[in-house]
């Protein structure tokens, strides 16, 4: 994946800076490549840095976070580790407070979403905008969760298993506590994954009943854990070599740093039955599932949520879905 690649060469090169002596008022660093003027580096105790050149230098407040901190239009006397040189100019420094192994790893892998956004040289109060969606990011940093890894690569696989991969990713709930999983402002799809031998899943009623001049769409899909099989990045490398678009590579990235947060190496390591999977993926009409009336719940009884078995449910297959819908015509 694109993505992958680079945070592997911004991590690569930051390793690359810590073995190495300057004086103590100037960083170490090295160019990322020729055409961007931006470098990566380390601090003196070895922290992750990334000096970012920016066209002004308006003044903006720093950002200071036990984990992360953004210094604006500081001098900086950076020392190019290979080619030998000093370079003397006014930087953004944006630097990890820590020298985790995995959190380094996802700093850059988060770094590289914002060097995707911004131009060659942004001006300061692009870069920091920026920069604050770093900020939600390393302030939400969830659990590790097997269950989560399985709801996502549901989610994955509904994504590259589908006609039209870039406009599913669109669709994307941007935060993976959004009521749908796919939402395109007139349809929904929402994805649910078991792992056991029947086709049971739970519903929330709120969930299954989407406004009146929107269609819901459940997918249903067998998620096995296996020794061999697909990861979460075998199907972004997938999916990844099916679109064109960068702001859907961005989107996608983006949404599983999110959901995995610094867990990418214990991630690398869970893998599903695909084959299994792709046999048993099913579509149903949310109108179909097994569920509870309205009319039956008190009127002080909330968040009411259930469990349903789909096993003997019609799927779209044969019930037919709203073929106007360019949501589910993209599956």
């Amino acid at each position: 994946m694109k993505s992958m690649m680079m945070n592997n060469t911004l991590y690569e090169l930051y390793l690359k800076t810590l073995n190495t002596e300057v004086e103590d008022n100037s960083y170490r660093a090295i160019s990322i490549s020729k055409d961007i003027p931006h470098r990566v580096g380390c601090s003196n105790v070895g922290f992750p840095m990334l000096f970012i050149e920016c066209k002004d230098k308006q003044h903006v407040s720093d950002i200071k976070l036990s984990l992360f901190r953004v210094l604006f239009n500081r001098k900086c006397s950076l020392v190019d580790i290979e080619e030998q040189s000093i370079t003397e100019k006014d930087f953004v420094i944006i630097q990890m407070i820590s020298d985790n192994p995995e959190l380094i790893r996802y700093f850059f892998q988060v770094i590289y979403i914002v060097m995707q956004r911004i131009p060659q040289f942004p001006s300061v109060s692009l870069l920091k905008a920026e920069i604050s969606k770093i900020i939600e990011i390393f302030t939400a940093i969830p659990k590790f969760s097997k269950e989560t890894v399985r709801g996502l690569w549901a989610e994955l696989l509904v994504i590259e298993q589908s006609k039209n991969a870039e406009y599913l990713i669109k669709s994307w709930h941007v935060e993976p506590e959004d009521k749908y999983d796919f939402n395109d402002s007139k349809d929904k799809l929402e994805v649910k994954s078991t792992t056991g031998d029947l086709r049971t899943h739970i519903f929330s009623l709120e969930q299954l009943s989407p406004s009146d001049n929107s269609n819901l769409i459940i997918a249903s899909v067998f998620v096995n854990v296996t020794g061999i099989g697909k990861s979460i990045f075998d199907l972004m490398d997938i999916i990844s070599s099916k679109i064109s678009d960068t702001d859907c590579e961005l989107k996608l990235s983006e949404i599983v740093l999110k959901t995995i947060g610094p867990n990418i190496e214990e991630c690398r390591k869970i893998f599903f039955d695909y084959k299994f999977a792709v046999e048993t993926i099913q579509y149903y009409n949310s109108t179909s599932v097994p569920s509870i009336s309205r009319e039956n719940v008190p009127a002080d009884v909330s968040a009411v949520h259930f469990r349903s078995n789909l096993m003997q449910v019609p799927s779209i297959k044969e019930t037919g879905y709203d073929e106007k819908s360019t949501l589910f015509n993209s599956l």
